[in-house]
């Protein structure tokens, strides 16, 4: 809950004002709780709204509401609420539901998939959601190309990588061939108003998850060429309407002309500008705000919150992971590979190098929901530490105790976060493996640079994941494997973030193409990179809302969003005792 803002830049640090700030806050509005030993359960004020108006502080005011420009929450949670895809992701279990789409199926082994349109589905100006909608919509964003940060999740449809450079023309003269789409020409078809075909350059079974992201959502256009949506009389087809734009807050209403509209209970959202995660925090603790996202919890904070019933921490899907160099001997043998991946202790990593605000991640991809039992991957398969089985793996590649390993140079961006986990690993690998690592820090250009030129043989990589759909995520990973999605990641990493950003195609390396990785047990058994943690989110909502469900994509959905507005508090308080324990 929380492109040109990452996770960790986006979600600004706590100053040690702001943890003072806390701390006197607690002490005040609780010193009774070392004589009765009971904290009061919810974090400031709770006056239950008598209207269905839910105010959001979300990390800061939305500065686009165009679903081809929406690279990170707030855009997103706005593009969201104001415009509807073909499907949608149910928010607590994220599994693709149907939204402007009923249902779909696929042929050709996933390859091509049908939705098929509501007929009610309708814009805020009364006229259809159409299918040429749709095919209208993707062709922009492609014509876009840099200046759309998330154009590369539809770099799996087929004609993709030409479509933004082709013109009308060229398309409609383009030669077709009955029962099969060219692979020059865009994969994608309005049949009839109401059927789209998509056909992909590779088989997809989980693309209706896919194209459950914002920028797949359609806009209401007159020409593909437009770059900005004008918010002025802005047409859309959410559930929700822009009502107004202010300096310190964007207003929402419920859309009348929304096909489900006896399923959406909020009236209004108001989405509500806060200068810094201080201001967010104390709106909360006043009553001001239901609900406070996208701020960064330093450890001393997380610890004061952590007791209240209202704090919440979900894994968020924010990867950092290394990558190996396979050019370079001898990380080119598998069992290299191996031995250091299982040669980390990351449940120790996670709780005492970084203070308990991640989560090991011992595979590439986080569970979707809580309890949610995924059949990707074997237990057996996840990468626990395993410190005898590493040390047998070395010396069956000719290693035996470390002797004649050459020295690892871990090439990393300079952030002080990363320093730690480097050294924090280095160390293990001293210490299991008997092999010495130099870290090797650059700033971001140089850093840049020497991945691009293959100056080092493991480097620290990172990316936030935008959909559960697993082949696109794992082409993300592993996007130097051969005919893969474009190099750059746009917008997934900056200087100073701590995680986000890709490894260049192998092509730009002057490197023979790899086969691709396209599966989660294909990257855990080929082991060409390894995770080591995924990111946490916290938030803080009000007791009185319910349906503003988290997950590890960070997206809420404002139409399961009701305020209770005959919430009450417990009448007994056994279930407070001790929570200051």
């Amino acid at each position: 809950m929380t492109f040109t803002r990452n996770i960790f830049s986006r979600r600004r640090r706590f100053t040690s004002g702001l943890a003072a700030t806390l701390l006197l806050a607690l002490t005040l509005s609780h010193s009774g709780c070392f004589l009765d030993e009971k904290l009061e359960p919810y974090y400031g004020h709770v006056v239950v709204p008598r209207a269905q108006e839910f105010h959001w502080s979300d990390g800061g005011l939305p500065q686009t509401i165009d679903p081809a420009f929406a690279a990170a929450p707030p855009d997103t949670d706005l593009v969201r609420a104001l415009f509807e895809g073909l499907t949608d992701y149910d928010p607590r279990t994220l599994t693709p539901v149907p939204a402007v789409a009923t249902h779909w199926e696929q042929s050709s082994g996933g390859r091509v998939w049908t939705f098929y349109l509501r007929p009610n589905a309708r814009w805020s100006n009364g006229e259809a959601v159409t299918a040429g909608d749709f095919v209208r919509s993707w062709r922009r964003t492609l014509k876009l190309g840099d200046l759309a940060p998330h154009t590369e999740l539809l770099a799996n449809i087929r004609g993709a990588g030409s479509e933004g450079s082709r013109s009308d023309e060229e398309r409609a003269t383009a030669p077709a061939v009955p029962g099969r789409v060219a692979s020059d020409r865009f994969g994608v078809e309005a049949i009839s108003d109401t059927v789209l075909r998509v056909h992909l350059r590779r088989p997809d079974l989980n693309f209706p998850a896919l194209v459950a992201h914002p920028v797949f959502r359609p806009v209401k256009l007159k020409d593909e060429s437009l770059t900005r949506l004008p918010t002025q009389d802005l047409v859309s087809n959410g559930a929700f309407l822009l009502a107004k734009t202010e300096s310190q807050r964007v207003l929402l209403e419920r859309a009348a002309n929304y096909w489900d509209k006896e399923q959406v209970t909020l009236e209004r959202v108001e989405f509500v500008g806060q200068k810094d995660a201080e201001s967010a925090l104390a709106a909360y603790r006043a009553g001001d705000v239901d609900a406070v996202t996208n701020a960064a919890f330093e450890p001393l904070a997380i610890k004061l919150l952590t007791p209240y019933e209202d704090f919440r921490r979900t894994t968020y899907g924010a990867l950092t992971y290394y990558n190996f160099n396979t050019a370079h001997a001898p990380f080119d043998d598998v069992r290299v590979r191996e031995a250091l991946a299982i040669g980390i202790d990351r449940d120790r990593l996670s709780a005492d190098e970084l203070g308990g605000a991640t989560e090991p991640a011992k595979r590439f991809l986080p569970e979707t929901a809580p309890g949610k039992q995924e059949p990707v991957v074997n237990k057996s398969e996840l990468l626990e530490k395993e410190y005898e089985h590493a040390r047998e793996l070395l010396a069956e590649a000719g290693f035996p105790g470390g002797k004649d390993f050459p020295r690892i140079r871990l090439l990393i961006n300079r952030n002080e976060q990363q320093r730690i986990v480097a050294q924090a690993i280095a160390a293990m690998w001293r210490s299991v493996l008997d092999i010495d690592t130099e870290i090797v820090v650059k700033n971001w250009d140089e850093y840049e640079s020497a991945i691009k030129s293959g100056d080092y043989d493991v480097v620290r990589r990172g990316l936030v994941m935008q959909t559960t759909d697993e082949l696109t995520n794992i082409r993300m990973l592993f996007r130097e494997s051969a005919d893969s999605a474009p190099a750059t990641h746009r917008g997934s990493e900056s200087p100073n973030d701590a995680t986000g950003g890709t490894t260049p195609a192998a092509s730009e390396r002057g490197l023979p193409a790899r086969a691709p990785i396209e599966s989660e047990a294909q990257a855990l058994s080929d082991l060409s990179a390894m995770p080591i943690y995924f990111a946490s989110s916290y938030s803080l909502v009000k007791p009185y809302v319910t349906g503003f469900d988290a997950n590890v994509l960070d997206a809420p959905s404002l139409k399961t969003v009701r305020i209770n507005t005959n919430w009450r508090p417990a009448e007994t308080g056994e279930h407070l005792q001790n929570r200051a324990k």
